[in-house]
C-alpha cells in the first residue's frame, strides 16, 4: 500500500518549506499518545510528563484521539505561509470556518476520514449523527465522549482545544521549541535549496526511506499503511521538517488548504527495514531446525563441521541453513586461519523487535 504524490502539471512556485511550532508539539502529543510506536523517545516524553501538573495530564489523556494514530489536519499549518508561529497558528485554528473544523475534527476522534458525512450532516442529521456516535463508541468511550462534545458544542470543543494547546506551550513546549527553532529552520532552508537546484519529485523521495521516485510518471510513492493518490496539479504543497515525528511521515491532504508532508528531520536517520526483509528475518528463524543452530552459534562461535555433529545433520544441511540465517542478516561467518567460525549478529537480532514494530508502523 502507497499514498502517491502525482506531479503532473504541478507549478513549482506552489511548493514550499516551512517549520510549524504547531505541528511540532503535536508530534510530541502524538509520541507520548503512542510510545509503543516511538520507544526511542519514550524515556524522554516520560520525563517531560513527570514536571506536568495533574490537570494538564488529564486533558492530554481525555484530548489524546485528536493525536493518536490519525492526526487531525487543522494541527497542521491551514495556509502555505512559510512563517509559522504559534500564536498566528492558533489565530488561524481559531478563524476556521466551524464546519470545516467539525469535520476535521471528527475526522481526528473517529481515526479515519473515509466515509465522513458533511459536517452539516454530523451537526443536524439525527441519523447521520447516531451513527458517527456509534462508531466512535465501538472505538472506546473516551472517542464517543468527545465525538459527544464535539456535536453538542463545537464552538466550545474548539476553544477547549486552544485553551489546552496554550498550557502546552506556557508549560513546556515553549522551551522544548527555542532548542528546535534554529535546527528546524536549517533543515528547512537546506531542503529549500535542494529544490531550487533540483525536479522536486526526486528530492522529496529522498525525505523517507520509505519514498521512491519514478520519475517516468512524475510520481513519489510513500510506503504506508494506506492507499492514496494526490494530485497536486493546482494545490499548493507544505514540507514540514520534524524532530519529534522520528521515522516516521505523515502525508495530509484536504481539498482547500494545502498538502502537507511531515518529514524526519534528523540527521541519519535509522534507516527502515523493507517489509520483504522482516519476512526473510522471520522465516529464517521460523524452521524449528535453523532455531536449534542459531541458539547454538549465540553461546559462542562454531565451525560447520562442530555443528553438524552437535545436531546430528550434514555439514551440506548445516551450511544451507547458515546460507539462509547469513542473507537474513542474522549470522555472521569469519575465517580465522584454516577455519571459518560462525556466530550470531548480536546487533541485528537485539534491533528483531524494534526494527519489525517501526517497519509496520511506519
Amino acid at each position: 500500500m502507497a499514498i502517491t504524490l502525482q506531479f503532473a502539471g504541478f507549478d513549482t512556485k506552489d511548493l514550499g518549506v516551512s517549520i510549524s511550532p504547531l505541528a511540532e508539539l503535536m508530534a510530541v502529543l502524538h509520541v507520548w499518545a503512542e510510545p509503543d510506536h516511538h520507544f526511542d523517545s519514550s524515556a524522554e516524553i516520560q520525563e517531560i510528563a513527570r514536571h506536568l501538573d495533574d490537570g494538564l495530564i488529564a486533558e492530554f489523556n481525555e484530548l489524546s484521539p485528536l493525536w493518536a494514530r490519525f492526526r487531525a489536519r487543522f494541527f497542521f499549518p491551514l495556509a502555505s505561509d512559510t512563517n509559522q508561529i504559534f500564536e498566528r497558528e492558533l489565530a488561524a485554528l481559531a478563524a476556521l470556518p466551524l464546519e470545516t473544523f467539525v469535520s476535521m475534527a471528527a475526522e481526528g476522534i473517529r481515526g479515519f476520514s473515509q466515509g465522513l458525512p458533511a459536517a452539516e450532516k454530523l451537526l443536524h442529521d439525527q441519523s447521520d449523527r447516531a451513527e458517527f456516535l456509534e462508531t466512535c463508541r465501538s472505538r472506546s468511550l473516551g472517542r464517543f465522549e468527545l465525538a459527544d462534545q464535539l456535536l453538542q458544542n463545537p464552538q466550545g470543543f474548539r476553544s477547549r482545544i486552544i485553551r489546552f494547546l496554550a498550557d502546552c506551550w506556557s508549560s513546556f513546549f515553549s522551551r522544548e521549541w527555542e532548542g528546535l527553532f534554529v535546527p528546524l529552520g536549517g533543515a528547512a532552508a537546506q531542503l529549500a535549496g535542494k529544490l531550487n537546484r533540483a525536479d522536486p519529485a526526486t528530492v522529496i523521495a529522498t525525505l523517507s526511506v520509505t519514498a521512491k521516485a519514478f520519475p517516468g510518471l512524475s510520481e513519489v510513492r510513500f510506503d504506508k499503511l494506506q492507499q492514496r493518490r494526490v494530485q497536486l496539479a493546482g494545490r499548493q504543497l507544505l514540507l514540514i521538517p520534524s524532530r519529534w515525528i522520528g521515522n516516521h511521515l505523515t502525508v495530509k491532504d484536504r481539498d482547500g488548504y494545502p498538502v502537507i508532508v511531515h518529514f524526519p528531520a534528523q540527521a541519519g536517520q535509522k534507516e527502515l527495514l523493507k517489509i520483504q526483509q522482516v519476512r526473510d528475518r522471520l522465516s529464517a528463524l521460523s524452521a524449528e531446525s535453523r532455531m536449534e543452530l542459531f541458539r547454538h552459534i549465540s553461546a559462542e562461535p562454531m565451525t560447520t563441521s562442530e555443528l553438524a555433529t552437535r545436531l546430528g545433520q550434514p555439514a551440506a544441511q548445516i551450511s544451507r541453513s547458515l546460507r539462509v540465517l547469513r542473507e537474513a542478516d542474522l549470522v555472521v561467518s569469519e575465517r580465522r586461519g584454516k577455519l571459518v567460525y560462525h556466530r550470531i549478529d548480536t546487533a541485528t537480532v537485539l534491533r528483531l523487535g524494534p526494527d519489525l514494530l517501526a517497519t509496520l508502523t511506519r
